[in-house]
């Protein structure tokens, strides 16, 4: 996810792929994800619903780069290191799967380097 906000600090999310660039206004500023966090502030009742989005945002972008990968190897196209892409990807997004959204400070695991 990409995220940006207003001059009024609302912030807003689009995806990573670029399919959502033409809906990021000029006005907009891009901030981290910590920082999109930090400005939301939700109310308790509100984490959770965040963090299940956060979670199944986070096992799409998972399921493509495992896809990907995934067809590289099936099709012996490897280049270089794509075999440990495709294992460090897969434990990711089975430790995603067990993140408890219903926790307020629940942690995510970081990506794969690759």
């Amino acid at each position: 996810m990409k995220y940006y906000k207003d001059a009024n600090n609302q912030v807003y999310a689009y995806c990573d792929d670029g399919s959502q660039d033409e809906f990021i206004s000029r006005d907009q500023i891009a901030i981290t994800e910590k920082e999109a966090l930090k400005l939301i502030k939700p109310k308790p009742a509100d984490i959770q619903y965040q963090n299940q989005s956060i979670k199944t945002a986070l096992i799409n972008e998972a399921n493509e780069k495992i896809a990907v990968l995934q067809d590289v190897i099936d099709l012996d196209m490897c280049k270089s290191n794509e075999n440990e892409q495709l294992k460090q990807w897969k434990k990711y997004r089975i430790l995603l799967t067990r993140v408890d959204t219903s926790d307020v400070n629940a942690l995510f695991p970081e990506k794969p380097n690759n």
